[in-house]
This record gives C-alpha cells, structure tokens and sequence, in this order.
C-alpha cells in the first residue's frame, strides 16, 4: 500500500495590511498545494483528480469560533474557484455549518437559492434539519445532516487548526462534530473513541474526500474559543487525503507552540488526542508521521 502524502505549502506574502488574506496569494496557495498534493502538472488538472462536472460538492468549515479564529472565507473562495475549473457550477457547491448563525458570523455570505451561485446554508435552515433514521459506528449513534446526506456526493473538509479543551486538538476529525444532532454526546474520555468513530461512519468515509486544514491562523491554547494571546498566523495550508495524517500533524504543531512557549504537552495537560490511534485502528490514515510523505514548501 502507498503512504500517506500530506502537502504543507507557506506563503506568508498572503497577509494584507489589515491582516486578512488577499484573495490572490491564498489562490496561488490552493493552487500550489493542490497540484503537489496530486502529482500534477496544473491546478486544473489537480482538482479534476477529484471533481467532475455533474458532482454535488459540499465544504465544511469550522465557524464555532467567530471571525478571528475560524476556516477563512477567502480560503473557501479559493476551493470554489479550484472545483469550478474542474467542471462544476457554483450552484453545485454548499458551503455548510451547523447554523446559519455560525456561518455569518464567521464572515460567510448565506445563499439558499438552488439555482442561482453558490449555495451557503446552515442545517438549522427552513427545510433541511437531520436525517430521518441514525448512523451507528462503535459507540456513535447520530443523525446526521442531510446537507450531507442528501445535497451532496462528495465533501471537503475545511477545519481551522486549534487547541481544544477537551478533544486536546480541533482539526479535521473534530470538525465533522458539526455534522451530527447529539455533539455534545461525544466529548467524554478527550472524545475517544467518538471522534474517530464518527468518521468510520460508512457514509462519512465515503463522502469526506480531501481535508484541507487552514493554518493562516491557528490558536495554540484556550480553545476552542478565541484567546488571542494564544493566536498565532503561519501562512499556511495543510492538505490530505488522509483525515488521520493531517490531524496527527496539527497535533505536532500544536505541542511545537506549547513547548515554545512554556506550555505542558497536551498529554501532561490530560488532554491527549489518543483518537489519533484510535482512528488508525479502524482503517482511516497513519498516526505515525514517520510513515508519512510529507511535502512542505515555502512559496512566498
């Protein structure tokens, strides 16, 4: 079997002067992590290794924490315009959440329209709401959202990197918390085994095709809220098709930070990921980033 490959592409030119992203550099950075996640040979090319025209693509954020610490708007555009070179019409792509709540918040524009550009909605909107019988995994039992049940054939996962309190890091795996109706059901013992088993769910394995973790900002401690002094901006993009992988490498990140700054590992803080290994064990990617091909480039 393969390993696993997980790109990690910098650009820190992708800053403007009020800290934001400018929408050209974080294209540049899609592009580039996409074509070397892929092996091809233009950006193009790259997302037609997993869009074609006539697929119904979702992308899933992480907008739990407002405006300063969530998946970037600008980052989601960039995606779109990659899934739109490969085929696809605005109006087959649904940016979505949770709630329309979170989704504003975080600085998304909200769409509901069928016909008519890119669609951005929250599972709380008139008419969508949760699957109609439960997805079973181990010891998840979950109605899911039937963005992800019905409107889509394929999604991308689009976390921020964070600490969390409980889960120890808030990455990819996390992110998908946001699917299901009983979250708050799956955070005993750090969220082992729910967090991996949710995503050995059959439907989540064979929907959720690449993770791309946004680390133009990422938090280090205090989360999953905002602490900005905490906060820091790396300028980069993190892409898999390992959901495993990409969180076992913001998990390192994350420990590189505490270590730096006086902080105890996340392990000595009880707050150890150990759903990593879980998730290995049911077959979703590598823990061990020694048996990872791990790409990293600087562009800026």
């Amino acid at each position: 079997m393969s390993r696993s490959r997980l790109v990690v592409i910098k650009n820190h030119n992708i800053y403007d002067s009020d800290g934001g992203l400018k929408r050209d550099q974080t294209n540049k950075l899609i592009s580039h992590a996409m074509v070397r996640l892929t092996g091809s040979t233009d950006s193009k090319s790259a997302w037609k290794k997993i869009a074609a025209q006539g697929d119904r693509f979702g992308i899933k954020p992480n907008c739990l924490s407002g405006r300063m610490l969530s998946s970037s708007p600008v980052m989601a555009d960039a995606i779109v315009a990659g899934l739109q070179s490969a085929g696809l019409r605005e109006s087959d792509i649904i940016i979505w959440e949770r709630t329309n709540r979170e989704l504003e918040r975080a600085g998304y524009n909200l769409n509901y329209a069928r016909n008519s550009g890119l669609r951005c909605f929250g599972t709380d909107s008139r008419g969508v709401g949760y699957s109609d019988s439960f997805y079973q995994k181990g010891k998840v039992a979950s109605l899911i959202s039937k963005i992800f049940e019905q409107e889509i054939d394929k999604n991308i996962n689009f976390p921020i990197l964070k600490d969390h309190s409980v889960a120890g890091v808030s990455g990819g795996l996390k992110n998908l918390y946001g699917l299901v109706h009983n979250p708050n059901k799956y955070h005993p013992d750090n969220c082992n085994p729910y967090v991996a088993e949710l995503s050995a769910l059959p439907i989540v394995r064979e929907k959720n095709v690449l993770t791309i973790l946004d680390m133009t900002r990422m938090q280090y401690n205090g989360g999953p809220g905002y602490m900005p002094r905490y906060l820091v901006k790396p300028g980069t993009v993190v892409m898999s098709f390992d959901p495993i992988a990409i969180d076992a490498y913001g998990y390192k990140i994350i420990e590189d930070y505490r270590r730096k700054n006086g902080l105890p590992s996340l392990k000595e803080d009880k707050r150890e990921p150990l759903w990593l290994e879980t998730g290995k064990r049911l077959g979703l990617g590598e823990s061990d980033l020694s048996q990872v091909e791990i790409i990293e480039e600087d562009i800026t």
